[in-house]
């Protein structure tokens, strides 16, 4: 299996191509900024990517980053994602966050639920969710799991 982790920053992954803005540790393998479109990836390249805490650093909106995951993955694979609840405290004390998002963001991807049916116009990539957005124990965060579907 083929893994990417994006913005790995000290979470490495193992056996996973690990990204990140700057070359901060020996381990990173890809220096990208990922605001710059296309990412530096081939499409179809990976079974999974792995985004935490990652996503909401970017001056490109969640649309235009997911669809780049979209490219990127294999028919079938995943985007493992975590993002920070809007209605924390600690989404807006980081000032590099650009974007915090509602457990029902990522609706909007899958075609299958209402947000994502009513707005199937917004995102050009359609996606299936495995896995719903789960609030973290403190309330900051969430993680989802979404399925490429082409």
């Amino acid at each position: 299996m083929d893994i990417l982790n994006l913005g790995a920053g000290n979470k490495l992954v193992a056996g996973a191509v690990q990204h990140d803005r700057v070359k901060h540790r020996p381990e990173i393998d890809v220096v990208w900024d990922l605001n710059d479109l296309p990412w530096p990836w081939a499409d179809e390249s990976f079974d999974m990517i792995v985004a935490c805490a990652v996503l909401e650093h970017l001056r490109i909106n969640l649309i235009e980053s997911v669809n780049e995951c979209w490219r990127i993955l294999r028919k079938n694979g995943t985007l493992h994602m975590k993002l920070p609840y809007w209605n924390s405290a600690n989404s807006y004390r980081d000032p590099t966050h650009y974007w915090r998002f509602d457990l029902r963001t990522c609706d909007l991807f899958d075609p299958t639920t209402k947000y994502g049916h009513d707005y199937a116009f917004y995102p050009v990539t359609k996606w299936k969710i495995i896995q719903r957005a789960k609030l973290n124990r403190g309330g900051s965060s969430f993680a989802l799991k979404m399925a490429v579907m082409k």
